[in-house]
């Protein structure tokens, strides 16, 4: 089901009232620039008691230099450290532990930073590029895709001046490996047109 964002937060009420377990968590999975926070944060506040856990905060610590020489099908797997996410938010949530619990990366420093802590919601969401990869998917209870063309995506990223066009590139030809690859679309209970 493909949905504009006016009507994508009905949908996904009704996604998160069908699941008969708490915490729910949702995946919003999406390339660079396609209106995935855009959209949790429009969202998130109709979800009752919920949080918004941002993929980028799962920026993988490790050497420049060793992130440079990573081709797209490495940077799939090393660009965000998807085992930490599955292991401080993901496994929690679906335990349904009482407090949720992890570690941001910090941009500004470029290494690990603050730890969140919080008595654990009813409903998380988790939205980053590769929510959805086979490895985190068995985890998630209502699916969504975030889809916006490939010119409005690469002008939101360098309208955003937060990241040099050179990793701008690479990060698009990982997204672009993920996609044909891990085939994220067909995973969604939910797509929706990127704001």
């Amino acid at each position: 089901m493909t949905t504009t964002t006016d009507h994508a937060a009905e949908t996904l009420r009704a996604l998160v009232s069908a699941v008969d377990r708490r915490p729910v968590l949702v995946g919003i999975d999406g390339q660079g620039g396609a209106g995935k926070s855009t959209f949790a944060r429009a969202v998130v506040g109709s979800l009752g008691r919920a949080v918004v856990v941002e993929g980028d905060d799962f920026y993988r610590d490790m050497d420049d230099d060793e992130r440079a020489a990573l081709d797209p099908a490495a940077g799939v797997e090393q660009y965000f450290d998807w085992q930490r996410l599955r292991r401080e938010v993901l496994e929690p949530v679906r335990r349904g532990d009482a407090t949720l619990r992890y570690q941001r990366y910090d941009w500004d420093n470029a290494t690990m930073g603050v730890w969140v802590e919080q008595a654990m919601p009813d409903v998380v969401v988790v939205e980053g590029v590769y929510t959805l990869r086979p490895q985190l998917a068995d985890l998630v209870d209502v699916a969504v895709w975030v889809e916006t063309s490939e010119e409005t995506r690469l002008r939101r990223q360098a309208e955003r001046g937060e990241n040099a066009d050179e990793w701008i590139v690479r990060w698009v030809a990982a997204e672009d490996h993920y996609v044909a690859t891990h085939d994220p679309r067909s995973r969604a209970d939910l797509h929706v047109e990127g704001a």
